[in-house]
């Protein structure tokens, strides 16, 4: 039987008594898999003391994604757990379009009997150019004969896996190891992985489908699990750093970085219009119609235990690299949504792991009554480090009716107050570069600017829109020096209601492929509707967002400096900031302090004489001088004014011009490692920095890596 509402998830048994026998519904485009509570493992360990006692395949797969974020991927370390558990052996690569051909080592080496693929919207193309290669060498080595084309090689090799239902092999060798790619690209694109070579596309969830397709139940196709079962397994955290860690210098990141994540939870029952993640309650009512039960919630908690487990892992594999991790980032979809759960975490988390969390949180979550309980709660015992809120948008009627977010300013004010109360750093998130301006085309979709009134909402200047958000959060006397206005440049997310919308409407041509700077939250504009001037104008809000948010004023000044000019070069953000400093009204002081005291002008020029003593350095000293008020004003002016002289060391040595999107970088990361406790003083100025270091503070090196999570900390990224 399929669970029902308010079932329990958990199969009493721990594991399948016999071969599963989920509810198979065909849709057309893909097939429904709905397991039943007896279908699913919930107690892994038990599972794989079960395997060892028995004969069965031991499945070696190799797991692929990219890796160009920093933050490392629990998806690919979920799925080892299912391996692991199967008594089977995971290897991991994190590849970019330059260095592709380490698969094909790994292949060799490693002998594997599955690929799988977790791919991110914008970053595909140089994985389907190595499986087309991929697949037209195996067909010829497994046929052996030539094909004229791939799709002829691919259907050999997908019949072939339909009989086998596994790997090709010929006596003890593997000939063809199967194809999986999955992740929530494919929650839209998921016939176009098939198409281009996947015998498996997993759409969405892959943990029980993936276990039952390693073990020979399902033939090639497209396959989706729409219930939110909280049974992943522990993260083979171990795996997964020692195969990035000795592949190349720049995957070491993932086992020296100081940031680590966790999940907490599954799901999220909201319909943000933006995001993969906000089809799940559609997914799951479209699986349930006609079926006479109400599914279960679409929110589940994992296991205490687990999580645990979790957490003792990251201490354990600190050790073994060396590294003293700060906070453990949650990438559940919706923290703190059932505060029973984190008041039994608590006592638990604090003694056994005792590293504080970064979460994320919905306004409506953290406003009101409840919502300060929630804050009074995870304030305790440090047990969070900082809370990631997204706003999206100032005007209640974009929120409303074309991003689906149902909060009011009212709520958002009463979050953002209710957080700051408990001495909290918060990131508020916002979207620059919505598609606000009248359609082209009229859309088909059931999202747009026009309200149950026939009231249009459009804009004839985005930026007047994009100016709200900011208004909202600085002027509302609640954002401190420690609190970070993150935003990032909207890119449409094909097969996400807004990213259909915009394609619809003439404002994106809906390629994806090759758009990492889009797709990655960058530097660039994801829509094709704008004007040059205007979208530099957005690139320049994007760079200067966080420094007029804690303006009271911000919004005016903001509009002051994008309508001067339409280049915005470092040079003339740091005249705006000199010439308009008289103007500044300052958000709130007195929060959380940093590492030093309160810059003057006195001791920003003293340490810009220091940094910057040399004749060709003296454009960027007068610029640093220009840019005193802008210390003055952030978190620990002194010490970011300290880590920008260093990065802008390292870039003239590298013969690179420091720029106005290096200062937003540098400015990022310095708000990041206060988030995530792991505030340092660049040893190239710490002997510099001493005597204004607060309560003669040790100044200490830097952590390995500088995260960068934008991308996936934020709820319309979801890939």
């Amino acid at each position: 039987m399929i669970p029902a509402l308010k079932d329990a998830l958990v199969n009493p048994r721990g594991f399948p008594s016999g071969a599963p026998a989920p509810m198979i519904a065909d849709k057309g485009a893909f097939t429904d898999v709905l397991y039943g509570v007896d279908d699913v493992v919930s107690d892994w360990d038990a599972y794989s003391a079960q395997l060892a006692r028995a004969p069965g395949p031991r499945p070696r797969v190799l797991f692929v994604s990219h890796d160009m974020t920093e933050i490392e991927n629990i998806t690919l370390m979920a799925l080892g757990g299912v391996v692991k558990a199967l008594r089977g052996e995971a290897r991991y690569l994190l590849v970019n379009p330059s260095n592709c051909g380490a698969l094909d080592a790994a292949i060799e080496s490693f002998s594997p009997d599955w690929i799988g693929f977790n791919l991110y919207t914008g970053l595909t193309d140089h994985v389907f150019d190595w499986l087309r290669g991929y697949k037209l060498a195996a067909a010829r080595r497994t046929f052996k004969k030539d094909f004229v084309s791939f799709e002829a090689a691919d259907r050999a090799l997908k019949e072939a896996v339909r009989e086998s239902r596994g790997p090709l092999r010929e006596g003890g060798r593997t000939l063809y190891a199967p194809v999986i790619v999955g992740g929530h690209y494919n929650n839209h694109d998921y016939a176009t992985s098939a198409r281009r070579g996947a015998e498996y596309s997993v759409r969405g969830k892959g943990i029980n489908l993936l276990k039952d397709i390693l073990e020979g139940r399902f033939a090639p196709g497209v396959y989706h699990d729409p219930v939110s079962y909280p049974n992943i397994p522990v993260f083979d955290r171990e795996g997964f750093y020692r195969d990035t860690f000795a592949f190349s210098d720049k995957t070491k990141k993932y086992a020296l970085s100081p940031i680590k994540s966790v999940l907490t939870a599954l799901g999220c029952a909201y319909r943000c219009t933006y995001c993969y993640i906000g089809s799940l309650i559609e997914n799951l009512a479209d699986a349930y119609e006609g079926k006479g039960v109400k599914p279960p919630s679409i929110i589940q908690d994992r296991p205490l235990e687990t999580v645990l487990r979790e957490g003792r892992d990251v201490r354990r594999l600190d050790a073994v690299y060396g590294v003293a991790t700060q906070a453990v980032f949650d990438q559940a979809d919706i923290s703190l949504n059932n505060l029973d759960w984190w008041e039994r975490l608590r006592p638990l988390w604090t003694e056994q792991v005792g590293i504080p969390f970064y979460i994320q949180a919905r306004p409506a979550m953290l406003a009101g009554g409840q919502g300060a309980a929630r804050v009074r709660s995870i304030a305790q015992d440090r047990l969070v480090a900082g809370i990631s809120m997204a706003i999206e948008s100032g005007d209640p009627a974009v929120r409303r009716l074309l991003l689906k977010r149902l909060e009011s300013d009212a709520t958002i004010l009463d979050a953002l107050r209710n957080v700051k109360s408990f001495g909290i750093p918060i990131r508020t998130q916002t979207i620059t570069g919505l598609p606000v301006l009248r359609p082209r085309r009229a859309p088909k979709a059931e999202i747009g600017l026009v309200d149950e009134r026939g009231r249009e909402h459009y804009y004839d200047d985005p930026l007047q829109e994009t100016l709200k958000a900011l208004n909202l959060v600085a002027s509302s006397g609640l954002f401190g020096p420690e609190d970070y206005y993150w935003n990032s440049l909207y890119s449409p997310f094909p097969g996400t209601p807004l990213g259909d919308y915009s394609f619809q409407a003439g404002f994106h041509d809906g390629a994806t492929d090759s758009r990492e700077a889009a797709y990655m939250f960058t530097s660039e504009v994801g829509l094709n509707c704008f004007e040059p001037p205007l979208a530099r104008r957005q690139v320049a809000f994007h760079r200067t967002a966080n420094f007029f948010a804690h303006l009271l004023n911000g919004r005016d000044l903001m509009a002051a400096y994008l309508s001067a000019s339409e280049e915005f070069p470092l040079e003339g953000f740091a005249r705006f900031v000199a010439q308009r400093r008289g103007e500044f009204r300052p958000g709130p002081r007195g929060g959380p302090s940093g590492l030093a005291q309160d810059p003057t002008p006195e001791s920003l020029s003293a340490l810009f004489d220091h940094a910057y003593p040399a004749p060709e350095d003296a454009w960027f000293k007068e610029i640093s001088l220009r840019l005193i008020p802008y210390y003055e004003l952030l978190l620990d002016g002194l010490v970011l004014a300290a880590k920008i002289a260093e990065r802008y060391v390292r870039e003239k040595e590298a013969g690179r011009r420091f720029n106005l999107d290096q200062l937003a970088r540098v400015e990022r990361d310095h708000y990041y490692d206060n988030s995530y406790r792991m505030a340092y003083v660049p040893p190239r100025f710490a002997e510099f920095l001493e005597p204004y270091l607060r309560g003669g503070a040790p100044a200490r090196a830097p952590a390995p890596t500088s995260p960068v999570v934008g991308a996936l900390d934020d709820e319309r990224s979801s890939d």
